[in-house]
């Protein structure tokens, strides 16, 4: 048993080592809403149907690339984001949409193409981080209190190295598997913080 806890965390260790080069060398895989990119707002002069906008753009840009959604709260605006849209591409779909609806378009009032910075892994989380260290040193001071008679390493110091081997781990297996950086990644991270000190609990109370 303590051979196969060995090799597992070897190849966990590995696996961190590895997702960190990765990470080095090519940093993460942001998904469209997160990654560097162009958005292009059309101000509409008549109400539109932000599916038909969608085909259109689709059409024009491509499906796998291209998010599409309503600019503002008042319906007035379609929001096409892309991670390049070049000045043809533009013109066709303003065409396209002057074709669908009937209207005139004008390029240099009616649209906006601004440039999407690319997000940073670490600010998704960083808001995260204080109170996630602060439930931490709560949770390992109530260790120390219930399991003292265990000893310090394994109330404090084997738990603390868990959630840092877990995180790690995380963090390299998405590096690695290319698997976009969304707004799922916190969450997921947040899960696995939990999960795993519920399994520091379970463990220091079978011991």
């Amino acid at each position: 048993m303590k051979n196969i806890k060995k090799i597992i965390l070897v190849i966990m260790v590995l696996i961190i080592i590895a997702g960190l080069i990765m990470i080095y060398m090519k940093g993460f895989n942001y998904s469209l809403l997160y990654s560097k990119a162009q958005r292009m707002n059309i101000y509409m002069t008549q109400d539109f149907n932000i599916n038909e906008i969608e085909e259109i753009a689709n059409e024009v840009l491509g499906e796998n690339n291209t998010e599409v959604q309503l600019g503002n709260t008042f319906g007035t605006v379609a929001s096409i984001i892309s991670k390049e849209i070049t000045e043809e591409q533009q013109n066709n779909i303003i065409q396209k949409v002057n074709e669908k609806y009937g209207i005139e378009i004008n390029k240099d009032s009616d649209i906006v193409l601004t440039t999407i910075p690319q997000a940073n892994a670490f600010d998704l989380i960083s808001r995260y981080i204080l109170p996630l260290l602060i439930t931490t040193i709560i949770v390992l001071v109530y260790y120390v209190i219930r399991f003292r008679r265990q000893g310090v390493v394994k109330c404090i110091v084997l738990p603390a190295l868990r959630l840092i081997l877990i995180s790690a781990f995380y963090i390299s297996v998405i590096a690695l598997t290319r698997l976009p950086i969304n707004e799922f990644f916190a969450i997921c991270g947040i899960l696995i913080y939990f999960i795993t000190i519920m399994f520091n609990t379970v463990k220091l109370s079978k011991q």
